[in-house]
């Protein structure tokens, strides 16, 4: 159990977040709420909705935070060759190492990152770093880019088959790369004349 020690100085937006985050893995999406986060931080719901307008606004800033730190560790990963593998294992031992807030980042609120520019944005980036990694295929937009969703849905995949439990956890890392080895990515089609 959390102490709901006072809240007294500081970044509340980000204590807040980082609640949010703890109830997440705990007890995961249901239970995130701006009461219960306001109350493990020792603040008024009052003083959350100050930064948050609802649950939804918390949500999407924890998601945005998520993608941003996926980014960071792709970005990490792929200094050296086989770009696109080390960027899926880092994606994957991201998903395995936070898998509350992996599934928040792909859940219903993905779809409604529109409305939330920092989400929108963090999310965009990761798409970039697939692309990148597959730069040398196809130069294509991701939704018309085969090469980038064949890899992204592989790791993606893989990443959710680990944080559902589907591969034992002490292997699963090491699993999913020689899966990843294994993998043959689509070339592009050609545009020579018949």
């Amino acid at each position: 159990m959390h102490s709901t020690r006072p809240y007294r100085h500081g970044n509340l937006p980000a204590a807040l977040q980082a609640a949010a985050r703890q109830i997440l893995d705990e007890n995961g999406l249901q239970l995130v709420g701006l009461r219960e986060t306001a109350r493990r931080v020792g603040v008024s719901a009052t003083a959350a909705y100050r930064h948050f307008a609802s649950k939804d606004d918390l949500l999407a800033s924890v998601a945005a935070e998520g993608f941003r730190e996926l980014a960071a560790a792709m970005e990490d990963a792929t200094r050296g060759p086989n770009l696109l593998t080390r960027a899926g294992l880092a994606y994957i031992e991201f998903a395995h190492q936070n898998p509350g807030l992996f599934r928040l980042m792909f859940g219903p609120l993905l779809a409604d990152r529109a409305k939330y520019p920092a989400l929108q944005a963090a999310s965009t980036r990761v798409e970039d770093l697939l692309l990148r990694g597959v730069a040398d295929l196809d130069q294509r937009a991701l939704d018309q880019n085969l090469a980038a969703m064949a890899a992204w849905g592989v790791v993606h995949g893989l990443s959710h088959l680990i944080v559902d439990g589907f591969f034992p956890a002490a292997r699963s890392v090491a699993q999913a790369e020689e899966i990843l080895a294994k993998i043959r990515l689509p070339r592009p089609p050609t545009s020579e004349p018949p």
